[in-house]
């Protein structure tokens, strides 16, 4: 070993300067092989993330996302990132347990992601383990308050029935951003169901002003609307909306039924026969012509 390192020492004194730059590359070649194999990897790695990601947007090519992403794995399988998106495909996918140990995974690499707890806490709502559920989404206010999280700690609150926490989590939200349409919607919905009457029909009239004209979310708030002054026995206000909604949905079941409450609730009796009448008409016309119904 000593001559051959004499030998060497020999060599290297014998080089000319110039080729001194050669000997260092030489020293340092398994270094630089590995760093580009290495970047080649990552490299290659993205470009099946982003290929998944492309393919994913579209639904006939989404069993081909999931293939590369799990190919970018096996070329970056401590890659945090590309376990999240694995995790969201088959969360969208409906494959709640695999997204689940997925997202996992994705959380055990890098735990500081909150969007990752928040995505864990969607997949075990989907599991309907509600109490891990708020645990997850917990985690993921806490390393960031992102209003987006509360609304979503709130759906969980509801769920489990703690309607007036729910809605002090969302009143919250709103105070920050009184233009938040999901938080609206969602305290809406959570003050209906706590039969907050005034609060609904606060955060109804709100959607109905932000809501473009004549749009599904434009009628449903305003026949959510309506049903929430009746239950205040604010019956003109009631009708108005009523009306409103049958004004652009003449023939739509849904504002009739609310018609015909109206009329009963308030005492209206002929008017409410005649609500009736037009009810019944119009589920006439949606039944099949008698010659093509079954006899019994």
């Amino acid at each position: 070993m000593r001559a051959f390192a004499g030998l060497l020492y020999k060599l290297v004194r014998s080089v000319k300067v110039e080729s001194k730059l050669y000997v260092l590359l030489l020293v340092l070649m398994p270094v630089l092989s590995l760093s580009t194999s290495d970047v080649w990897a990552e490299s290659r790695a993205q470009a099946l993330q982003k290929q998944a990601l492309s393919e994913f947007d579209n639904p006939k090519t989404r069993a081909r996302a999931v293939k590369h992403i799990n190919e970018a794995l096996k070329l970056e399988p401590d890659k945090a990132l590309l376990w999240q998106n694995k995790a969201l495909f088959l969360k969208v996918l409906d494959e709640s347990e695999s997204a689940l140990a997925c997202i996992n995974r994705s959380i055990e690499l890098d735990s500081k992601n909150s969007y990752s707890h928040a995505m864990k806490t969607e997949i075990l709502m989907n599991l309907n383990l509600s109490d891990q559920a708020l645990k997850s989404i917990n985690a993921a206010i806490k390393l960031e308050p992102r209003p987006e999280y509360a609304v979503l700690k709130a759906s969980i609150l509801a769920v489990q029935g703690k309607l007036d926490l729910a809605e002090k989590q969302l009143d919250a939200v709103i105070k920050l951003n009184s233009q938040d349409r999901i938080a609206r919607a969602r305290r809406a919905n959570v003050a209906k169901a706590a039969r907050h009457w005034s609060k609904a029909i606060d955060d109804y009239s709100w959607l109905i002003s932000a809501a473009p004209a004549k749009s599904v979310s434009y009628y449903d708030n305003l026949l959510d609307r309506s049903y929430a002054y009746l239950e205040l026995k604010q019956y003109d206000k009631a009708l108005t909306d009523c009306k409103a909604g049958l004004a652009g949905m003449p023939t739509a079941r849904q504002f009739n039924v609310a018609l015909v409450k109206i009329y009963e609730r308030s005492g209206n009796i002929s008017e409410a026969r005649r609500a009736r009448q037009a009810l019944e008409a119009i589920d006439d016309d949606l039944k099949p012509p008698k010659s093509y119904r079954f006899k019994d």
